[in-house]
């Protein structure tokens, strides 16, 4: 079982499906995936929870209770910095990434690689025993079967077929 050091510094062990939930979704995924998007250019809030979206669809959703807090709390931290981008009225905050904040990017890359090769081997391996399937192309539903259609206010948990 893989292992991630914690802010104390210590060393942990977690399984890899961890790595998309809860608790660790906000300490790893969306950081490590805002970081990197600014490590691009700097970017709003709003602007960032879309280019989320956009990337992960429904397997991890995002909404403004999740992106403020988390980029409040890596600005106090000095991964990003944020200014208003009309200095004398309140309109959007604009985010870049510091040095800070690419050394920290690198370090949680480094650490996340494993966890992901993890992810990515039992998915392949599922869809193999599943499918037969080898590749990593995404599969089609056979001619004939019932098209799946995501709820999208239930976020991709529950599917329901097209009639």
């Amino acid at each position: 079982m893989p292992t991630v050091r914690t802010r104390e510094g210590k060393l942990t062990r977690i399984s890899a499906a961890e790595v998309l939930r809860g608790p660790i979704k906000s300490k790893t995924i969306f950081p490590v995936l805002l970081l990197h998007m600014l490590s691009q250019g700097p970017d709003h809030g709003y602007g960032l929870m879309q280019r989320v979206e956009k990337l992960t669809g429904d397997l991890l959703p995002v909404n403004t209770n999740t992106i403020y807090p988390l980029l409040r709390r890596l600005e106090e931290r000095g991964f990003v910095k944020g200014s208003w981008d009309h200095p004398s009225k309140r309109a959007r905050r604009i985010y870049e990434i510091t040095e800070s904040g690419r050394q920290r990017l690198a370090m949680i890359k480094g650490n996340m690689l494993p966890y992901l090769n993890m992810i990515m081997e039992a998915i392949t391996k599922l869809k193999q025993e599943l499918y037969g399937e080898t590749t990593a192309l995404p599969l089609r539903a056979p001619a004939g079967a019932p098209a799946v259609q995501h709820s999208a206010s239930l976020r991709g948990r529950e599917r329901t077929p097209v009639e």
